[in-house]
Parts: structure tokens; C-alpha cells; sequence
């Protein structure tokens, strides 16, 4: 077996540690997903929901999900840096997931209805990897007492350094996501009035309940607005909004399909959000475009020249159910433990799982 040691606290994991391979599995090519046809795939379905307010604090309520309303183009997201705030959060445990466990309980639902509890983060990692097999990742996962999978939001040592070394630009392109959907959800008024600051401490939760197959999930995403639908606005439902550098070239199109329109269909299907909102942006961070994407015909955009799909639903969805099976599985065949890193490993082309030595104990989970 292989040994890896985490020198860092991790996500209500062990605070530090040796962990041992304890189960491996290999990525196959694309084809081979594709093949097996849509699994059977249980629609998502919102049982609870939370906020949080501009000093992190949660409300069992819906305070923090902003109504649609569309921006002044041309729309400057630059504006506002100097006196933007940060999310602040434990960077050893980006997503704690004891405010999911509490929504759930507000609303009466009980943990243990569910095989897997995640955010959705963990999802876009484990699902996207059969196409983006070039950039690891790691999740946390915790096997509760009462039999409850919790999957804990973790950065790789590659993420974490990445980080430490964005610049002031790139600091500046995180800022105009969040000011996006600060121009796309608040009224300035008539004479484009001043708006507060961009707090990125507030935001919206939604818990969903899903199912693939016989694997039943409680995710949590984070939501931008709602939209009610009619006068050219996006049709009535919760609404993604992102930017995006507008198009020079078929090139620029062609990685836009293939990247981006991958990413934005995947969070957006796992959490039945039906409507994609982008605004396509210059360097300088000003949109002059809006484009609405349906989540549920967006895999239909991405041909190439040769008619030939970028990639494929079903070829995600039944990757993404295989690595849950094998998961679950091999945590049956494990049961004295109780805390496990899982980890792809592109230069072995598969996903380990890696229990931490010594079988149980270590710091309690995030929610737990």
C-alpha cells in the first residue's frame, strides 16, 4: 500500500497523519461512460435551505437570494474593488458542513435519509474528472456513527499554492464574479445610485435531495438569484450567473464549449437550476453582452467541426455514479474506520481512497 501524509489540518478529518491506500479506481476511457446510456437519475428536489449575512451569520430563511433583475450594459465590474470584502473562512475547512446538517434539522429532515451529504463543490470534482483528468483533487470523507457518508471540502497542496500566488489581476477577475451578480440582483435606481460594497460573506444555500440510480445524496449549493420569469428574463427558478471573456476568435468559442459550457451545465444539473446566465466581458472587466443558457439544451451547443459532441451527459453522470458505488463499497468493506481521504491521481489515471492509519478517531467532523 502507498503512504501519504497530510502536515495540515483537514476539514474535521484527522488534524495530521499517515494514510494508507486502502482501495484504487481506474479511469477507462470517455467511450466506455458514454456507452451505458443516462442512468436513472432522480430529479433534484430543494428540502431545506439557509443564508448567511455579511458576518457569516445563518438564517433558516431565504434573506440572502437576491431577485433577478438585468443588468445596465455596458456594465463596469471593476468598480468597487478597493472596498470589496473577502470571504473569510478557515482555509483548513473551506465548507464546514454543520450549517447543511442544521438547515436539515430545521426543516425536520434526518441525515441518515440519505447515503452521501456533500456540497456540491465535491460533486463538480468527482463528476468533471472524466473530462479534466490533467488537475488532481481531494475529498474529505467521513463515515459517521450512525452509517451518514459526509464528503468534506479539501484543497490539494496544487490549489493551495495557486492561491498564494494570485495577483492583484486575477484577485481583480474573482471580484467582477461577485459584482456581477451584485449589478444583477440590486437596483442602483434611476440615476445608477451608489451601491453598498460587495460583501462576498453573504450568500444563498440550497439543499437539494437526488438520487442516481440506488445512491441517494443531500447536496448544498450555493444559489445567485431567483428569477420569476417573463419580460425577456430567464424562465422562473433559481439562475446562475457568470462571466466570461467575450469571443475573439472560433478558438476563444470552441474553449468556451468545451470548458466553460462544461462546468456551467454540470454545477447547474446537479443542483436543477434551469438557467444559465452569462455576461460576456473585455479585459478591462466591463460586460456589453448578456446570453441566456438552458441547462436542460446547453449539451446540445457543443459540436465541433465534425459534428462530434465536446462531451457528453451521460458520459459525467455515469462516471460520476460509478466513483459513488466504488466509494460506498468500499467503505462497507472497511468498517473499523472512520476517516478517509479520497484523491485522483492523474499521473496514475485513477482515484485512491486513503484511510488514515490507525482505523478511527481523529477531530469530529464538520456537522458530524
Amino acid at each position: 500500500s502507498i503512504s501519504h501524509t497530510w502536515q495540515r489540518q483537514g476539514c474535521g478529518l484527522a488534524r495530521t497523519g499517515t494514510y494508507m491506500q486502502v482501495a484504487a479506481l481506474p479511469l477507462h476511457p470517455t467511450a466506455t461512460y458514454v456507452g451505458k446510456g443516462f442512468p436513472k437519475f432522480g430529479q433534484p428536489r430543494e428540502i431545506a435551505h439557509f443564508s448567511r449575512d455579511a458576518s457569516r451569520r445563518v438564517r433558516f430563511d431565504k434573506s440572502g437570494l437576491g431577485a433577478y433583475r438585468t443588468p445596465r450594459l455596458p456594465a463596469a465590474l471593476d468598480v468597487g474593488f478597493e472596498s470589496y470584502v473577502p470571504k473569510s473562512h478557515d482555509p483548513n475547512e473551506p465548507a464546514p458542513l454543520g450549517d447543511v446538517v442544521a438547515a436539515l434539522s430545521h426543516k425536520g429532515v434526518r441525515t441518515t435519509d440519505a447515503h452521501i451529504l456533500t456540497y456540491r463543490n465535491n460533486l463538480n470534482k468527482i463528476f468533471g474528472t472524466v473530462y479534466n483528468r490533467k488537475d488532481d483533487w481531494e475529498v474529505g470523507v467521513e463515515r459517521c456513527a450512525d452509517g451518514t457518508v459526509l464528503l468534506h471540502v479539501m484543497d490539494t497542496e496544487r490549489k493551495r499554492a495557486e492561491e498564494a500566488r494570485r495577483d492583484e489581476r486575477q484577485q481583480r477577475m474573482s471580484y467582477w464574479g461577485y459584482k456581477f451578480e451584485q449589478l444583477s440582483t440590486l437596483d442602483g435606481g434611476e440615476d445608477g445610485g451608489p451601491l453598498p460594497p460587495v460583501n462576498a460573506n453573504e450568500e444563498f444555500c440550497s439543499i437539494v435531495q437526488l438520487s442516481i440510480d440506488r445512491t441517494k445524496l443531500f447536496m448544498a449549493a450555493e444559489i445567485d438569484c431567483a428569477a420569476t420569469g417573463g419580460g425577456g428574463a430567464p424562465a422562473a427558478g433559481y439562475v446562475e450567473l457568470k462571466t466570461s471573456k467575450r469571443h475573439a476568435s472560433p478558438r476563444d468559442e470552441e474553449s468556451f464549449q468545451r470548458h466553460k459550457l462544461f462546468k456551467y451545465w454540470l454545477q447547474s444539473f446537479l443542483a436543477g437550476v434551469p438557467t444559465v446566465l452569462v455576461g460576456f466581458r473585455d479585459e478591462r472587466g466591463t460586460v456589453h453582452e448578456l446570453k441566456s443558457f438552458e441547462t436542460s439544451t446547453m449539451h446540445r451547443l457543443v459540436r465541433g467541426a465534425g459534428r462530434e459532441p465536446y462531451w457528453e451527459p451521460a458520459a459525467c453522470i455515469n462516471f460520476g455514479k460509478g466513483v459513488l458505488e466504488w466509494l460506498l463499497a468500499s467503505l462497507a468493506a472497511n468498517p473499523a474506520a472512520a476517516h478517509y481521504v479520497m484523491r485522483y491521481e492523474p499521473r496514475q489515471s485513477a482515484i485512491l481512497l486513503l484511510q488514515r492509519d490507525g482505523g478511527g478517531g481523529g477531530g469530529g467532523g464538520g456537522g458530524g
